[in-house]
């Protein structure tokens, strides 16, 4: 299976309702026996049970990295590719 490409503002809303869903764990762990769901998937919006996420080294001369994105259960699998700063 291919992996879809990502934009980088869905990469970045899903790493913010990922962080979004942190601080809430964070915050009311102790009132709530259960955590809020994951973001949902770009793709098909099912409920992700599961994020994994990677990140490829970077190539020499190549200002880019890859992330890779795999969601469970719907089994979608996303790429999405950073610029990395290019000065010295």
């Amino acid at each position: 299976m291919s992996r879809i490409s990502l934009s980088p503002s869905q990469l970045n809303d899903m790493g913010e309702a990922i962080r979004d869903r942190e601080r809430t764990i964070l915050a009311g762990a102790p009132q709530r026996p259960d955590y809020p769901p994951l973001p949902p998937c770009p793709e098909c919006g099912a409920v992700a049970e599961r994020v994994e996420s990677m990140m490829e080294l970077p190539s020499f001369g190549v200002y880019e990295q890859v992330v890779l994105i795999d969601l469970t259960p719907c089994g979608h699998r996303f790429k999405a590719t950073l610029e990395l700063d290019e000065s010295p």
